[in-house]
């Protein structure tokens, strides 16, 4: 039977087809795969060389670009005669991106024009719920070229403004001014008004010193102060109070005649050199006419700028007395930093 032939005749198989040639590519990529792969010492040693010198290159080109990204004095100059020209009472600066320190070099601290109201400079990271009390425009001086600049803070500000002016280039720097929309205006803001208060340790009065503060003659180390003081990382203007630890001696601050409204805010913060030590509780007791309408008690070496709210509506629309009475558990010489106001 093999050797008949088939009946319907030859048959014949098709062959496989061939394989495409590699392109240049995956020649490269099979190269590169048996060089690298299992990585040898010599690769290894290949590989951080050209990461170190990568790095190197970079951080040359970042040295050698860095002075023209960042302004000059004439640039800070410029910027401080726009916001001294143009600022008014109710205005304060904000930084962008917040190290920029050096404009506290610069620019005015008060109003040319109102030598007797502040010009504050602001570092905040976070403008999105920041208060900014007694605040009715914000002028933002930004450098868009330094690092660590990511508008952030630009779109803060303009989320809750009405009107925005600029950006104007001044160089290096850009300075653009926003109206709030909703600013928070303070019917009386403690800090600004320390001047007409009257500080107690127990019976004993304190007088003002040579600093712009007061000071009991026979606790020399308990001292009230309005001044900026660095909280959770931030400058905040606050009365700066060094508490006594005698609970029969509290240290309270009597404001004769504020104007009421239907809450009585406030921060308080840890003041401290940051020790390492056992932690230290101040107590805070506010009254308004006599009567106690709240109470607290803050940990200066817990971080944050601690806020607080005291219902007062059953006072709005009279001029009454408050008193903030402040009294450490353990000895202290850390000041305890307080901002309050009352809000109509």
């Amino acid at each position: 039977m093999s050797d008949r032939p088939d009946y319907l005749g030859p048959s014949y198989m098709l062959g496989t087809p061939s394989e495409p040639p590699p392109t240049r590519a995956q020649v490269w990529r099979a190269r590169a795969r048996r060089l690298l792969w299992p990585p040898t010492p010599e690769v290894l040693a290949a590989l951080f060389a050209a990461t170190v010198t990568g790095l190197g290159g970079y951080g040359l080109l970042f040295a050698a670009t860095l002075s023209s990204r960042l302004p000059s004095p004439i640039d800070w100059e410029a910027a401080a005669a726009l916001v001294g020209r143009d600022a008014r009472p109710g205005d304060i600066v904000a930084l962008a991106p917040p190290w920029a320190e050096r404009a506290r070099e610069f620019l005015p601290e008060r109003l040319p024009t109102r030598p007797d109201v502040p010009l504050v400079t602001n570092s905040f990271l976070d403008y999105a719920t920041e208060e900014l009390p007694g605040v009715r425009r914000v002028w933002l001086v930004s450098l868009p070229r330094a690092p660590g600049y990511s508008g952030d803070i630009a779109r803060e500000l303009a989320s809750r403004s009405t009107a925005i002016d600029g950006p104007q280039q001044l160089g290096a720097l850009q300075v653009t001014r926003y109206d709030l929309q909703t600013p928070m205006r303070p019917l009386y803001f403690f800090p600004d008004r320390l001047s007409s208060a009257r500080v107690q340790v127990g019976e004993e009065t304190c007088a003002a010193d040579a600093a712009g503060g007061l000071r009991c003659a026979g606790t020399p180390s308990l001292r009230v102060a309005r001044e900026v003081r660095e909280v959770d990382f931030l400058p905040r203007a606050c009365i700066s109070v060094v508490a006594s630890s005698d609970p029969a001696r509290p240290s309270a601050i009597d404001f004769p005649d504020v104007p009421m409204g239907r809450a009585l805010r406030g921060h308080t913060g840890a003041a401290g050199d940051g020790g390492l030590g056992a932690p230290v509780a101040v107590r805070l007791r506010v009254r308004v006419d006599g009567e106690e309408v709240g109470e607290l008690e803050e940990h200066p070496r817990s971080p944050g700028w601690h806020a607080f709210q005291f219902d007062t509506s059953r006072f709005a629309g009279r001029r009454l007395p408050v008193s903030f009475q402040l009294s450490a558990v353990q000895p202290t010489r850390e000041p305890i930093c307080l901002d309050a106001m009352t809000l109509p």
